[in-house]
């Protein structure tokens, strides 16, 4: 079960799981240890693991993993806030202008999907015809707030854009 609790203005999240096995001391730590790389993998939380004996009324192994990790260690660098209207840079505020805004949104919420210009407009504005170069100027000024962070957005030459960022990001829905 996770846990999270504001500690001086930030998050800690916080994650126990204990884990009985039948099996000897010695397959116990083995487990453990496969345990942990695959948590520490999946969820980029460092944990630490100890075995003990699972009691005198059970056979077998406890194993228990445990660990903590704070907001900003591991977490995307780039965090969307639909509802308020917010994004977020390593923990930073920054400004976006609604069409801004709605096209990052947009292609992040559609990553490795090739968008041409005229359909961005379509989808993300509600504009009919028009000129493409409009996505040209907002993606750019996009990637001018993103960068050197950043460099989510692709430009698919002679077709449009792809965002191509989706493990750098968090839509906070």
């Amino acid at each position: 079960m996770t846990q999270s609790v504001a500690v001086n203005r930030e998050t800690t999240v916080e994650l126990t799981l204990a884990l009985r096995v039948s099996t000897d001391s010695a397959h116990a730590a083995a487990i453990a240890a496969r345990l942990l790389e695959s948590f520490e993998d999946t969820v980029g939380v460092t944990l630490t693991a100890r075995t003990f004996p699972g009691g005198e009324t059970t056979s077998g192994q406890v194993v228990e993993l445990a660990g903590r990790r704070q907001r900003g260690h591991g977490e995307p660098p780039l965090r969307i806030e639909p509802d308020s209207r917010r994004v977020l840079l390593r923990g930073e505020v920054l400004e976006f202008t609604r069409l801004e805004f709605d096209l990052l949104l947009f292609l992040t919420r559609n990553p490795a999907r090739v968008f041409d210009r005229f359909t961005l407009m379509a989808q993300v504005w509600g504009f009919s015809g028009g000129n493409g170069r409009t996505v040209d100027v907002h993606v750019r000024k996009i990637r001018g707030k993103l960068e050197p962070v950043l460099t989510p957005i692709t430009t698919v030459r002679g077709v449009g854009y792809r965002f191509d960022g989706a493990g750098q990001v968090l839509i906070a829905d």
